[in-house]
Parts: structure tokens; sequence; C-alpha cells
């Protein structure tokens, strides 16, 4: 396993959860191993063109990791990065093998005001969740709670301009992308739902197809590249999940419940996806479960768990 070094603090445990399951899927290894690595965070001086440590704020919330067939030594990290100054999305390379990721640009836009998850279509291109339309404060809280449809996803293109590729969706969360890049795949947590977007070729995203939960809100969205197939985790009992959130750094008995849904893509274009339950925990396995990622090397298949607040994380067999 692979994560980067990050400061000690809320964001850190997200960042080294997500990164350790993301590195191990999508780095090449002989074997499966259970060994943590870091990364340095690194940029290049613009005057000695030496490599020094990043110099920006690195308050690291969703990301994703995108490499393709040109060079697949060559991976890009892309960080929803909570900046003092203003949220941003932070672009980063890596050569596998390396001991650091190196910084490529830092995008900010007036229009990534609350973001939350990102994903990659190229080495420079990308959409983002707005998860809420207000930063901060009770109206916040409100909207939240209410479940009103007020985030949106933007898009980040060739050109270098931010812009609004779907709107009135309540609390956007995780973002994915199927492996051919031809479907968008979105975590509607208020609502409960998971939209497939298909990209038109200015960035909007046009409504493939939709399936909606009962008693299930999801969080996070992987995607099995062998397969096409989907991998949302989310909670089963939110309140219990927003107290374990609340206490877990001062002690907290709460156990919030989570499942994982398998959404199995289907060529009814009346029903986008085919789904099952493929784990129900009561909390004790991974508290509070935010992402679930397939890992396949060689004859092993397992599923490893990440958790937004946990200091551990899981690993489970998988089987289809």
């Amino acid at each position: 396993m692979a994560a980067i070094a990050l400061y000690k603090s809320v964001f850190a445990q997200f960042a080294f959860c997500l990164l350790t399951l993301a590195y191990i899927f999508r780095t090449i290894f002989q074997r499966i191993e259970n060994t943590v690595h870091s990364l340095q965070v690194l940029e290049r001086n613009a005057t000695t063109n030496s490599l020094v440590p990043f110099s920006q704020d690195f308050r690291v919330h969703g990301f994703d990791i995108y490499w393709d067939n040109l060079d697949p030594t060559e991976l890009t990290f892309m960080f929803v990065n909570h900046q003092r100054k203003g949220s941003a999305i932070s672009i980063f390379k890596h050569r596998v093998g390396a001991g650091f990721i190196e910084h490529v640009k830092t995008v900010k836009s007036p229009l990534l005001f609350s973001p939350n998850d990102v994903v990659a279509t190229s080495r420079s291109t990308f959409y983002a969740t707005n998860d809420l339309r207000h930063k901060s404060g009770i109206l916040r809280k409100i909207e939240t709670l209410l479940g009103m449809p007020w985030g949106h996803i933007v898009y980040y293109g060739p050109e270098g301009i931010v812009s609004k590729a779907r709107s009135g969706i309540a609390y956007p969360n995780g973002i994915a992308r199927s492996p051919g890049g031809g479907l968008i795949y979105v975590a509607a947590s208020s609502e409960p739902s998971v939209y497939a977007f298909k990209p038109t070729y200015d960035g909007a995203l046009q409504l493939a197809g939709k399936t909606t939960f009962r008693s299930f809100v999801p969080d996070n969205i992987s995607v099995d590249a062998a397969t096409g197939e989907l991998l949302v985790s989310g909670f089963l009992n939110t309140l219990e999940m927003f107290r374990y959130n609340r206490e877990v750094l001062f002690g907290t008995d709460a156990r919030p419940a989570s499942a994982i849904r398998r959404l199995i893509p289907s060529a009814d274009a009346r029903r986008r996806f085919a789904e099952e339950s493929i784990l129900i925990h009561s909390g004790d396995l991974l508290p509070s479960t935010t992402i679930a990622v397939v890992q396949r090397r060689n004859n092993v298949r397992r599923m490893v768990l990440g958790s937004v607040m946990a200091d551990h994380i899981a690993i489970c067999e998988y089987q289809q």
C-alpha cells in the first residue's frame, strides 16, 4: 500500500485512507503487500528548477488518479484542496516508483466554492462536485438538513475555464467515471441517488440514468475497471454517523452502520443499473465507511474499505 504523508488532522485521516486505497489499486505491484509507504509532496522551484517542499496549503478532501496508455507509468493526482484562501483543485504528477508527487498546477475559480470530490478526464481536465450552495454557517446546515437541490457539478476543460456542467442536485458527493470515460457517475447523498451522466462536446452533462435508494445514503463511488461495475459506499443511519464524526476525536460509543451496494450496468435503457447489497455491517468493522475499492492482482480479489474519520482500513474478500 502507499499513502501520502499529510498533516495530522481530520483531512489528513481522510486523505490517508483514500490515498492508501487508490494507490493500492492503481500502481503496478508484483504481489499484494500490506506495507504503507509515504510520498513527499513537492513542487519545482522556478529559479533553480530543483524540487522543494510544496509551499501551498494542502488540506485534502476527495481526489482521483488518472493514467492512460500513452505512458502508464506516469500518474496524475488531482485533489480537492480546501486552502485557507479558498478551495481549489491541486494537480500533481507522479512517476511509478518515485518517492514523491510533483505539483503541476492549482485550479481556482469562484465556481469551486464547496468542492467535495473530483474525477479526472485527462491529465489536465476534470469534473468536480460542489455539494452545497452555502460555504458555512446556519444556512449550510439548513440546506443539508432539508436536502435542497442546490448543489452542482463543474467542468474544467482544455481551454482552462471552469463552467457549470449540471445543476439541481441535492448534495452531489462522490464522483467517478466509467472505464471508457463515456459516463460520469455522481452520488447525490440527500436524494439519495446515483446519477449516470453522458458528457457532451462542451463538457455539459446529460442525464443518462438514475438509481434511487431506500434506507441508504450514498457517499463515494468507485468503478471496477475490469467489469465497469460500481461500488457505492454509504450509511444506514445518518444521525449515528453525524454523532460519530462529531465525537470520534474525543471518544465515542457511536457505531454508525454502513453498507456497500454494487451497481451493475444494465443494457435496459429504462433501468441503468441492476443493484445488489454486498456488505452490511453494524459499524464495528469500520465506523462510517466512506469508500470501497476492488483490488485484483493475479488470482487474488479483495475489497478494501476506508473511512473519513477512522484511523485504519478494512480488507475483505471480494466475490462476484
